[in-house]
């Protein structure tokens, strides 16, 4: 069992090796006993002169005792270690390389004697089993105030999200009854449902770029967090690297939509964990060393906070914790813009461990990521309102229909509309007559592009005017009805639909900004399309649609923002089949 231990953790040996330390220890394991021969040259600076060779021997009392030597060969890295720096406000685009963090920690000398010493002891009995829960860090961070960033506008946010989305496509979401995750909020609890974690990592993507934000209410990433671990001096300047620890930081992160907040969660994968400290350190230092986790908010206090303390154990726990741990993140209806009240903050998990014997020389900080936060009062399903609710950005809104579906009529219509506008009714021009361009209708979802045409949610109660406006046009276009019927004379529907087994169902539709009327003002050569379907694919394919407002808290078209088109939600519909 050990030789099997050593092939996995031994440094290896062989090559010019600068900086070596000899010392002679001993270690009881089960049975037997091995005396370490461990060869140790310190650099000039410290306590021996010039790189003189020193020896330090522990022999065990009595006889009869077996022992081999052993020589290992330890590195030290480089002595300059980067100091602590806060995450970027305005960060660069995330590549897809594997996501990866570092946390740096200081360890007096003195201490790391007292750990290893304890290790020895814990050699010749059992070692003492680590706690079974999170406990609370010995020092909060102190880290929180340093990193908290000014507000974000709604408009750089926007376009911070733009940059990740074109920097990291992601493909079109099933239609709904596909997946069992669909993009509606899931219920928050102590622990995230495992059916929806699974969903989530399964789907590819969680270890690179920005993770994967897998609908507008679920994000998880699979990040690989390494800590390096120095011999530091009085004054807190490293002095000598001592090893280094690595593991899978797994996070995954809920959106909330009856409150302004996000939970995140986060745990260490189970039987991630590898130590590189040398190998009696591997066996009973290492392991024991803590590991403290906290989720924070990036921006200022009046924009929002995070609730609950660092999560801190035992590596060696952490390694074999299945449970998650959790913090909520709160934005505050104070800093924010428009009807709804909107707001972005972002979000991120720091690694670190302080305590008395530890020093956190740089955490380890999970690339920030956005959060937007509303009060919208007309999210409502089955008699149940949604009054408030945080999303995620970084990923383009979409409806998927499918064109193999009980709804095949009104797909099929979309798809036509989006890939064929020109055969479409209304016409441009009557037949016979040139037309003065091809028709251009809005809406269809590309991965990657969240710049391009899209379509604008707006409600009866909040616009009433564009919603008849729509209607109006609809009805002229479909069946010849005042009071826009006679603008549709020769370029509407030929025939009406059969009424009542066929309605008019018009794209893009009724209850967006780039309807029938499409009063849109940045895009005025913008065109619809009227067919007639089946009642019952029409029925249905409106359900989804009411289904996924709520579903992906797409907000109504609010004219009193700021540059309005470009901050304002926008979606876009994509055609499966």
């Amino acid at each position: 069992m050990l030789s099997a231990y050593l092939r996995r953790h031994a440094m290896p040996v062989g090559g010019r090796r600068p900086r070596l330390r000899r010392r002679m220890v001993l270690v009881r394991i089960p049975s037997r006993s091995f005396r370490i021969d461990v060869a140790c040259r310190r650099t000039a600076g410290n306590n021996d002169q010039g790189g003189n060779v020193f020896h330090r021997h522990l022999r065990r009392p009595g006889t009869g005792v077996a022992a081999i030597a052993v020589t290992l060969l330890t590195v030290a890295a480089p002595l300059s270690v980067p100091a602590y720096a806060a995450p970027e406000a305005g960060r660069q685009v995330a590549d897809d390389a594997v996501l990866t963090i570092k946390t740096t920690v200081g360890i007096r000398g003195a201490d790391l004697d007292r750990l290893r010493a304890q290790g020895q002891r814990s050699a010749g009995s059992q070692t003492p089993a680590p706690p079974a829960e999170p406990q609370p860090a010995d020092h909060a961070p102190r880290y929180d105030q340093q990193q908290r960033v000014p507000a974000l506008s709604l408009l750089d946010a926007q376009q911070e999200a733009n940059r990740q989305i074109a920097a990291h496509p992601q493909p079109a979401r099933p239609a709904s009854k596909a997946s069992m995750g669909t993009t509606a909020a899931a219920p928050i609890g102590e622990q995230p449902a495992a059916a929806r974690v699974k969903e989530c990592f399964d789907a590819g993507g969680a270890d690179r770029g920005i993770g994967r934000i897998h609908n507008r209410f679920t994000y998880c990433a699979k990040i690989r967090l390494t800590a390096e671990y120095w011999e530091i001096d009085n004054k807190g300047i490293p002095i000598e690297k001592e090893g280094t620890t690595t593991a899978n930081l797994e996070v995954f992160t809920q959106g909330d939509d009856k409150d302004r907040r996000v939970r995140v969660f986060s745990k260490i994968e189970e039987d991630s964990v590898d130590y590189d400290w040398g190998w009696f350190d591997n066996l009973f230092v290492a392991p024991n060393v803590p590991l403290s986790l906290i989720g924070h908010c990036s921006e200022e206090f009046e924009v929002c906070h995070a609730s609950r303390g660092a999560a801190t154990m035992p590596w060696a726990t952490w390694d074999n914790y299945t449970r998650w741990v959790y913090w909520d993140v709160y934005n505050h209806e104070v800093v924010t813009e428009g009807r709804d009240k909107l707001s972005v903050n972002r979000w991120y998990v720091s690694a670190y461990t302080d305590s008395s014997q530890y020093h956190t020389i740089r955490p380890g900080n999970t690339a920030p990521r956005l959060v937007r936060c509303d009060s919208a009062t007309y999210f409502q399903r089955f008699g149940t309102r949604y009054p408030k609710a945080c999303i995620f950005t970084e990923t383009i809104p979409h409806l998927t229909y499918d064109l193999v579906s009980d709804y095949t009529d009104v797909s099929l219509h979309i798809w036509t509309a989006q890939n064929d506008p020109n055969s479409t009714y209304p016409m441009l021009a009557p037949d016979g007559v040139p037309w003065p361009r091809d028709k251009n209708i809005p809406g269809k979802f590309f991965p990657g592009n969240n710049t391009a045409p899209s379509l604008h949610r707006i409600t009866q109660e909040l616009h009433p005017t564009l919603v008849q406006a729509n209607s109006d046009h609809k009805n002229g276009a479909c069946y010849g009805l005042p009071p826009y019927g006679h603008m549709y004379q020769l370029t509407g529907l030929p025939v009406p639909p059969n009424t009542p087994d066929e309605q008019c169902d018009e794209y893009p539709f009724a209850s967006t900004l780039e309807g029938a009327g499409h009063p849109d003002p940045e895009h005025p050569d913008f065109n619809f399309s009227v067919d007639a379907v089946k009642q019952h694919d029409n029925s249905v394919a409106g359900g989804k649609l009411i289904a996924y407002y709520v579903d992906d808290r797409i907000l109504a078209w609010d004219a009193g923002l700021d540059r309005p088109f470009e901050v304002n939600d926008k979606f876009y519909v994509n055609i499966r089949g």
